[in-house]
């Protein structure tokens, strides 16, 4: 068994422990919008292998680019490759809501956010398996011990619940009826996401620069979540289903 195993189970673990935990108390102690972490689990893994990795190496092919070049590889590749998650991620965690059964979750601003957050926390969760099963797959870092791995362990934590804000912003700003714009600024926050780890990765920066830019996201989300969610107050109705009203 890979080393990693055992630290991505604990990571799972405790991440859907603890946002679902916290989903579960700031939509007003209902698990209405829980149920849905279940639908973001597949997301991250149909997207990258159907459709981000497909794009990366067909586009790569026909352009005749190389993989693996670093700073040789021409700038218009590397602005793609730097596009394609927060794209097609965005996308796809939104394409839930297509399901009439998402659909009904989403009466009110309030409703919108906390179901994109658990969309957003499903795939969060699921995008933790899946980049554990590829270094699996690859074989590398198996002679580290188990407990290395704890820088997967906090990056993927703080994840889940940012993947969550992504989405969550984006059905906000979409209940109001600006779904261009709601996609538009969840791409943007996860580009600015990806931006420190594409530099480092180019050799541009330093890891603790990649790590820092990790944390000012995560203020910067964590303060976004702190002004939006006293306006998406808890309501109960006749029959006692917990609903919100409220908005941005």
């Amino acid at each position: 068994m890979h080393p990693i195993v055992p630290m991505a189970v604990i990571t799972v673990a405790f991440s859907a422990a603890l946002w679902c935990g916290m989903l579960w108390l700031y939509s007003g102690r209902t698990m209405r919008f829980v149920r849905l972490v279940w639908l973001g689990l597949p997301l991250s893994a149909i997207v990258n292998l159907a459709v981000k990795g497909p794009l990366a190496k067909g586009v790569g092919e026909l352009a005749g680019v190389e993989p693996g070049l670093g700073l040789e590889t021409p700038v218009w590749f590397l602005v793609f490759l730097f596009l394609l998650a927060p794209v097609f991620e965005e996308l796809i965690k939104a394409a839930p809501a297509l399901l009439p059964a998402v659909r009904r979750h989403i009466g009110t601003p309030g409703d919108a956010l906390w179901a994109g957050m658990a969309l957003g926390m499903g795939f969060g969760l699921g995008e933790a398996i899946y980049l554990a099963w590829q270094v699996t797959v690859s074989g590398a870092y198996t002679e580290y011990p188990w407990y290395a791995f704890t820088g997967f362990f906090g990056e993927r934590l703080l994840v889940v619940f940012m993947h969550g804000m992504m989405t969550g912003l984006l059905f906000l700003i979409a209940k109001r009826g600006y779904w261009v714009r709601g996609y538009l600024a969840a791409a943007g926050a996860h580009a600015l996401l990806n931006s420190g780890a594409m530099l480092y990765q180019l050799e541009l920066a330093p890891g603790w620069a990649a790590s820092a830019s990790l944390g000012v996201m995560l203020i910067g989300f964590a303060v976004l979540f702190e002004r939006i969610r006293p306006k998406c107050g808890v309501m109960e109705r006749p029959d006692d289903t917990v609903y919100f009203s409220g908005g941005v």
